[in-house]
């Protein structure tokens, strides 16, 4: 069975331009941070972006973003952060996709029919998430729940 669950009212923030030799101690300031600040982040996505610089992005309930802003008063960042309010997370679940192929090919084409960017995406092996702006949810989980319906029939 797969599963298709909206959750509304989510910010992302993305730092980019983080030297590798410093990257550790970066985000563990950010992350022990925003512990301090009682903040639950969600996604976190990491990737390099050069063969010495790597970004770090990750999501928070809109209701956090007075703490977060603490947060990112207490950490020296290297370039500001990107920061997006108002977004709806998108979580595809299913027991059947750690062993199975074809559920990331889904995904991405609900966004290439809708035309939708996706601000953030995470993966595990029984699910993948999707940030996306709020005035793209509804029709993008919609493509979604067409393109995955044949594995719930």
């Amino acid at each position: 069975m797969i599963s298709i669950d909206l959750t509304e009212q989510i910010s992302v923030i993305t730092f980019g331009n983080i030297p590798f030799e410093s990257e550790s101690d970066f985000i563990y300031s950010i992350f022990e941070a925003a512990a301090r600040e009682n903040i639950n982040v969600d996604m976190i996505s990491k990737a390099s972006v050069s063969t010495d610089r790597t970004s770090v992005g990750f999501t928070f309930m809109d209701e956090d973003m007075p703490r977060m802003l603490n947060v990112l008063s207490s950490v020296r960042f290297y370039r500001p952060p990107l920061v997006s309010c108002g977004n709806v997370k998108i979580l595809i679940k299913s027991d059947e996709m750690a062993g199975s192929a074809g559920f990331a090919v889904k995904v991405f084409a609900a966004l290439k029919n809708t035309g939708v960017t996706a601000i953030l995406i995470t993966t595990s092996a029984d699910e993948i998430s999707l940030m996306v702006r709020e005035s793209d949810s509804r029709e993008l989980a919609a493509e979604l729940e067409r393109k995955f319906n044949s594995f719930n029939n």
